[in-house]
Parts: structure tokens; C-alpha cells; sequence
């Protein structure tokens, strides 16, 4: 069966035939409105001599979301980690929103200087003498804090069902 669809738009101004749709934006929204040719050239008429003496910002940005004034910046970092780095360090940073510039360049830059930072050589073996009772280090046999337990198996998590798709 073959569909046709007829799409036919109204003047918003005064529901005659319109013969484009104009976007425009005021005030970081974007909007758009079906006009006729007379109204169309009126409304680029009318915003001529603002447009004359504005600073073009480009052809706008198709990625940013509706309702969203500024599309989001691909930083590749953790902002939870951002955020915790600058209150240790008294970078002022609030616990939600957008992380600043500068305190996002002082975080990049502290990685890396730790990162190129030579690992301090690890302290020879100890000279012998008296041994001092300590905290016993887990053996083999008793797993540490990151290793499952014996008891602990796959087959004690538990399990999710499965939907059959027909």
C-alpha cells in the first residue's frame, strides 16, 4: 500500500499559506516560525539593523541539546575526581554545575607532574635484628581485603532474569 503525506505549512502570524520556516534565536534560545514570503522579509527587515552592527557567532550548533544553553565539553576526565582533587587542594569548585576552566587546567597539570614524577626507590631489606610482633600479613591461605573468599563463588551472586524475545 503506497502513503503519501502532504505536509503544508500556515503562517504563524496570520495562518495564511507560509512558504518557509525561519529559526532564529534571542537570549541563548532557539526558535523557529512558518511566515509567508511577505512576512518572512518583514521579520529579516526588521532584525537588519540589529544584525548589521552584531557579532556573528557561527551557524549556531546542532549538538546542543534542547534547553541546554552550552553543550557539554569532552574533558575525558572523572568531575567526581576533579571535584575531590580540588577540595583537598582549596580549589574553589562547588559540588555540582560546571567545573571552571582554571581548576580544571590545575588538575590536568597536577596528573601530570605526578605521572612524571620517578617513583621513590622502595627501602632495602630491613638489617636483621629482634623481630617485633606486628600485624600479621594475610598467606595463601587466608585471601586479603580484594580477593574473594573461598565460600564466595559465582554461583552465590545473584542471578538476572532472562527475557525470552519472540
Amino acid at each position: 500500500m503506497a502513503r503519501t503525506t502532504i505536509v503544508r505549512l500556515t503562517d504563524d502570524i496570520d495562518g495564511s499559506t507560509a512558504v518557509e520556516t525561519v529559526p532564529f534565536a534571542v537570549d541563548g534560545r532557539s526558535y523557529e516560525i512558518d511566515l509567508s514570503a511577505e512576512h518572512a522579509d518583514n521579520l529579516r527587515h526588521s532584525l537588519a539593523q540589529f544584525v548589521a552592527v552584531a557579532r556573528s557567532t557561527g551557524r549556531g550548533n546542532a549538538s546542543v541539546a534542547p534547553g541546554r544553553v552550552h553543550p557539554r565539553r569532552p574533558s575525558g576526565v572523572d568531575s567526581s575526581a576533579v571535584r575531590a582533587w580540588a577540595k583537598e587542594n582549596g580549589a574553589p569548585v562547588s559540588g555540582r554545575g560546571r567545573i571552571p576552566d582554571d581548576v580544571l587546567a590545575q588538575y590536568t597539570s597536577a596528573q601530570q607532574a605526578t605521572v612524571a614524577k620517578p617513583a621513590a626507590p622502595e627501602p632495602g631489606p630491613a638489617e636483621p635484628g629482634p623481630a617485633e610482633p606486628g600485624p600479621a600479613e594475610p598467606g595463601p591461605a587466608e585471601p586479603g581485603p580484594a580477593e574473594p573468599g573461598p565460600a564466595e563463588s559465582v554461583a552465590d551472586k545473584p542471578k538476572r532474569s532472562r527475557r525470552r524475545r519472540s
